[in-house]
C-alpha cells in the first residue's frame, strides 16, 4: 500500500515533460497518511476488539488484534532484522506478560500514528500554499526530520518504560518469595 502511493505520485506527477512540482513533492507525505492510517485503523479494531480480518503478521486471522506498532516491530526485528522465530516467541511473551509492555505499545502506535498524520497534513498543506520549489524541498525533507526526532523520542520513551518494567518484574518476583 505505501508502495502505491509513492508510485501513483511519482507517476502523475512525472509522465508530463514539466511535472507539477507540488505533485511531485507528495510521495512521502502520502506514505505518512498511509502509515498512520494503517496504525490508527488497527488499534481502533483492538480497541472495539474487532478480531483480526486477516493474518496480520504472526496475529492469526480472527485472533484479537494487538496494537498496530506491534506487527511493524515484529518483522522489522523479527524477519528484516534476522532475529526469525525465536524473537517473535520473544516478543508474544513478553506481550502477554507484561501490562507495561502493552501499555507502552499502544502509546507508541498511537505516537506514531497521531504524529505521522499531523506531519502528512501539515507538508501537505505547506506543499500546497507556499512557493512551489519551498514546498517541493518540505515534502521531501520535512517527513525525515519528523522521523528522525520521533525516533529519538521513542529511544528515550522505551527506555523509560522498560526500566519501570524491570522495577515492577523486581518488586513482583520480591513479593512471590515472600509468599
Amino acid at each position: 500500500m505505501h508502495n502505491m502511493a509513492v508510485t501513483n505520485s511519482f507517476h502523475s506527477g512525472t509522465v508530463r515533460e514539466d511535472p507539477p512540482l507540488r505533485l511531485v513533492a507528495m510521495p512521502v507525505p502520502s506514505m505518512l497518511y498511509t502509515f498512520a492510517v494503517e496504525l490508527l485503523l488497527i488499534d481502533i479494531g483492538r480497541y472495539f476488539q474487532i478480531p483480526a480480518p486477516c493474518r496480520i503478521s504472526s496475529i492469526p486471522k480472527g485472533a484479537q488484534l494487538r496494537p498496530g506498532i506491534y506487527p511493524m516491530i515484529e518483522d522489522i526485528v523479527g524477519v528484516d532484522g534476522g532475529g526469525g522465530t525465536e524473537y517473535r516467541e520473544a516478543l508474544n511473551r513478553r506481550y502477554e506478560a507484561s501490562h507495561v509492555f502493552r501499555t507502552m505499545l499502544r502509546r507508541l502506535g498511537l505516537f506514531w500514528s497521531i504524529g505521522a498524520m499531523a506531519m502528512a497534513t501539515l507538508c501537505t498543506i505547506l506543499i500546497f500554499t507556499i512557493n512551489a520549489e519551498a514546498g517541493y524541498v518540505i515534502g521531501w525533507a520535512a517527513p525525515f526530520i519528523w522521523a528522525g526526532v520521533w525516533t529519538l523520542c521513542t529511544f528515550w520513551y522505551v527506555g523509560r518504560k522498560l526500566k519501570e518494567e524491570k522495577i515492577a518484574w523486581a518488586a513482583e518476583v520480591a513479593e512471590k518469595s515472600r509468599a
